[in-house]
């Protein structure tokens, strides 16, 4: 259990270095651009990782219309957080991306008959506090914001559907059609206007976006593995501790005292609704994560 622990945090750690890599790229770069090439990426390394291992690629027949339903949740997720990176300081999209399992808990409750306890409702009222806080620090909409709320709402039914999806695969499986989907599903917007202008660095970038991403997704993996999903829940919230750093000393951005307190109340409530929430172990179920940003 010490290990799962130790894995998720180490993912965590590193997932605001995706968020830096895509906000870097986005002065230069569109958001749609950024999102093929992460996951790109992060498929090619994880299809050639499968090809050694000699590990199996499995499309099971009877999920494809769902995984491209799914797939195409999470890109508009991404995309839209990638945008709110652009225009806004990490701290602020990230802590409104954190939104994400709290609205994952509500649609289980709205469209799958989940029962809605009073944590959970508690939960939910704290983190969309939190959110309206962080949405308007100086009393105006802070449109970036918005669209990382706007990424968390995708990420949160991403989540709920894929919670209520059959087992299709292994984590390898997952991860490579995800990744090469989502990239092919964004591909005409990315290269709408030609094949856009990089530096040397933004090779760099783009290649070290995908690389951690793919990393982040096997620790995440391999925490799953040694760990039940309501001790790892809270940890996920670990992601804003070092979210926050980053953006200080890759940005110099320094966080408001509406931000802080904005995140505190999104990340609180998610614990909460996360902990009153015991999914049952049924045969078919995936066991996933919470927050999966890949």
């Amino acid at each position: 259990m010490k290990a799962g622990v130790g894995f998720l945090v180490a993912a965590m750690a590193l997932t605001p270095l995706t968020d830096g890599f895509s906000k870097a790229l986005g002065e230069g770069q569109s958001a749609f651009f950024i999102c093929f090439s992460r996951y790109f990426v992060a498929g090619v390394i994880a299809l050639s990782i499968a090809v050694v291992l000699r590990k199996p690629i499995e499309v099971p027949v009877h999920d494809r219309t769902g995984q491209l339903f799914r797939t195409g949740l999470m890109m508009g997720a991404m995309v839209s957080l990638i945008y709110a990176l652009s225009i806004v300081p990490l701290a602020n999209a990230v802590g409104g991306f954190l939104i994400a399992p709290v609205v994952a808990s509500l649609i289980s409750v709205l469209f799958f008959r989940e029962h809605l306890s009073v944590a959970r409702a508690i939960g939910a009222l704290l983190s969309f506090a939190g959110a309206f806080v962080i949405l308007r620090p100086a009393g105006s909409l802070e449109f970036g914001t918005l669209m990382a709320l706007l990424g968390g709402l995708l990420l949160g039914a991403y989540l709920a559907a894929t919670r209520r999806a059959c087992a299709c695969g292994g984590a390898f499986s997952t991860l490579i059609v995800q990744c090469l989907l989502g990239s092919l599903m964004v591909a005409p917007l990315a290269f709408w206007s030609g094949f856009p202008n990089l530096l040397l660095k933004d090779y760099v970038f783009i290649l070290a976006l995908g690389a951690v991403s793919a990393m982040c997704h096997f620790l995440t993996v391999a925490a799953y593995n040694r760990a039940d999903s309501t001790v790892l829940a809270p940890f996920f919230y670990f992601n804003i501790i070092f979210a926050i750093p980053v953006g200080f000393f890759w940005f110099d951005e320094i966080p408001t005292t509406a931000t802080l307190i904005g995140i505190f109340g999104i990340s609180l409530g998610g614990v909460i609704a996360m902990h009153s929430t015991r999914p049952a172990r049924t045969e078919g179920t995936i066991k996933l994560p919470i927050i999966e940003k890949l």
